[in-house]
């Protein structure tokens, strides 16, 4: 509720007008007719009948007031449930945006500021701590805060949060100080909640007021053990993404060196091509998405030549199933999948001329466009069987030739930036 509802008239809110019906209608009209049945039923049958009137009506005026202070709580306490009510809604509704961000987080210390900040938000406390350890064995780091002046806060409070965090890792519990503790020279209260791996104990995460500011609400526990939930999951997926990343690096660099040692005069080709393409995709605007993904597909765009006789890389009816092989290799496994497209249709002309489905002009996926320039670039650039290798100067001819045929010619413009820049 607004605070400034209290202030208001009673018949101006619609919960109040709600209570004051219901109120009149249960208690005044019964009242009411009361009274009036007592004065025409009863007090014309009593002896003494001022005495007697004026005792009835005390007892009904008494029996009023009763009933008006009766509605005044009930007023009281419902505003009161109310408040609570959209306390909690609103309480809910952080933790639900909270949930959201530390999803979205990609590693762990961006896990752990999230955590720090969303905990900040939904206690109102003075800051907020996020301590973790990398092992079992290793000590606690500190990885993520918020709040004003948090940094400052830890420093001068390290020994008390650092107690906090242990024990609460230890005890597997929330673990508190109260306000009365004056260890750090100055009235403080603060908590701390362990974050629960699969394989044992994250850290903890932990909130801290230096204005003694009383116990914690039981509200506002259950929403930082609801945030150390949903963080303790946060840290588990971000850990599990950066194995699968340690993973898909290391097994692209295993492919790429065998692509080195099964293509001849080759070696370096695929890292090449992976590092003009980044280049010139930044120039064209690409967003880090789609960069990842062009540079990822660049180092694979020749993967298909792994299932390719090495007796046919020079026959060009052979050597072109390659698009087709690499697209079949990378669909077919769940982390690569969006780069299988790519990889097919990288050796495709923007006038329609290319292989394998003579796709052209928009047609054709952009980052498939980039790698055709780059490719080009490194294997003109290379010396081979039958030519030498030809200068930038001769390779930027070459492309500006192949400008709305062979190659896209807004590719072109932004390779021709870059190497105008010096950049190359």
């Amino acid at each position: 509720m607004n605070p400034s509802a209290s202030s208001r008239s009673i018949f101006t809110q619609r919960l109040d007008r709600a209570v004051f019906v219901t109120y009149f209608l249960g208690a005044i009209v019964p009242l009411l007719a009361l009274g009036f049945v007592v004065q025409r039923d009863v007090l014309p049958g009593m002896s003494d009948a001022p005495r007697a009137q004026a005792g009835m009506i005390g007892v009904v005026l008494g029996v009023g007031m009763l009933s008006l202070t009766a509605f005044f709580a009930l007023r009281k306490l419902t505003r009161q449930a109310v408040q609570r009510m959209d306390a909690d809604n609103d309480r809910l509704k952080e933790i639900l945006a909270a949930s959201q961000e530390l999803s979205k987080s990609p590693h762990t210390r961006a896990v752990a500021e999230s955590a720090a900040g969303c905990v900040l938000t939904v206690t109102g406390t003075q800051a907020a701590f996020v301590a973790l350890r990398s092992a079992p064995e290793k000590p606690l780091t500190l990885m993520g805060s918020a709040g004003e002046g948090a940094q400052a806060l830890y420093e001068s409070n390290q020994d008390l949060l650092d107690e906090l965090f242990g024990n609460a890792v230890e005890s597997d519990r929330p673990v508190f100080l109260g306000d009365d503790d004056s260890r750090a020279g100055s009235k403080l209260r603060a908590a701390a909640l362990p974050l629960r791996g699969e394989e044992g104990h994250w850290g903890a995460i932990a909130v801290l007021d230096t204005a003694g500011a009383g116990a914690f609400k039981p509200e506002e526990m259950d929403a930082i053990a609801t945030l150390a939930a949903l963080t303790s999951v946060a840290f588990s997926n971000a850990d599990l993404k950066d194995a699968q990343r340690n993973f898909f690096s290391h097994v692209i660099d295993l492919i790429v060196t065998a692509l080195d040692a099964h293509v001849d005069c080759r070696a370096g080709h695929s890292e090449a091509v992976a590092r003009l393409s980044n280049r010139i995709g930044r120039e064209l605007g690409l967003d880090d998405a789609q960069l990842q993904r062009l540079h990822f597909a660049a180092l694979l765009h020749d993967i298909g030549m792994l299932k390719i006789d090495r007796a046919e890389h020079r026959m060009p009816g052979k050597n072109q199933k390659h698009t087709l092989v690499g697209q079949r290799m990378l669909s077919r496994i769940r982390l690569w999948s969006d780069l299988a497209p790519i990889v097919h249709h990288h050796h495709e002309w923007f006038d329609g001329s290319g292989y394998p489905e003579g796709l052209e002009g928009e047609a054709i996926p952009l980052e498939s466009r980039i790698i055709a320039v780059a490719d080009a670039v490194d294997a003109m650039m290379r010396n081979d069987t039958h030519r030498a290798a030809l200068s930038l100067e001769e390779v930027l001819v070459e492309l500006r030739e192949g400008a709305g045929t062979q190659f896209d010619s807004q590719v072109v413009i932004a390779m021709a930036k870059l190497a105008e820049r010096g950049e190359l």
